[in-house]
This record gives C-alpha cells, structure tokens and sequence, in this order.
C-alpha cells in the first residue's frame, strides 16, 4: 500500500472531524511529532492542512519519538496525538 499526501489530508480532515465532536471545548488539540525521513515533513504539512481545514488546533513538536508524543498528549490534555503516518500505532 503507497500512502500519498492526499491521503495524509483526508486522515487530518476525518480526526479533525472526528475529535471535534468528542471535545467538549470549541476546538479539538492535535500534537503532532515526526522522525527524520524526508518525506516526514511533507506529509506533517498535509496533516496539519487537513486538520486545520477541519477547525482543529494543531501543535508541532517536530522531530521527536513517538513516546515523548504520547506523554504530551496525556500530561497537556491534548484530544489526540500523531506520530508518523506509516506506522500503524500512530495515532495516541
């Protein structure tokens, strides 16, 4: 299976979606990390586009490891945390 950047854009469009209507505030929070190949930074932007598109507020940690995503999810409150579009335990 290829994943493309439109597909990167429809999984921010759906967890926007999604986490919004979960959250009880106007605006779901998404932290988002990512490692160091570089098509990483093209589909953190698509992500980040969809997930905008969808009203979400997004915050990057960039370059980091997915348990340092999932700690900040937990400790900051956010709705939902992503790691890296290619591997299936991505979303926190």
């Amino acid at each position: 299976m290829t994943l493309t950047v439109e597909d990167a854009y429809k999984v921010g469009r759906f967890l926007g979606w999604y986490y919004g209507q979960k959250t009880k505030a106007d605006r779901c929070r998404v932290v988002i990390g990512k490692d160091t190949r570089r098509s990483s930074y093209m589909f953190e932007y698509s992500l980040v586009s969809g997930l905008t598109a969808s009203g979400a507020d997004v915050y990057l940690l960039h370059v980091t490891t997915t348990p340092s995503v999932s700690y900040v999810v937990r400790t900051e409150e956010f709705d939902c945390g992503y790691h890296d579009l290619r591997k299936p335990q991505a979303i926190l």
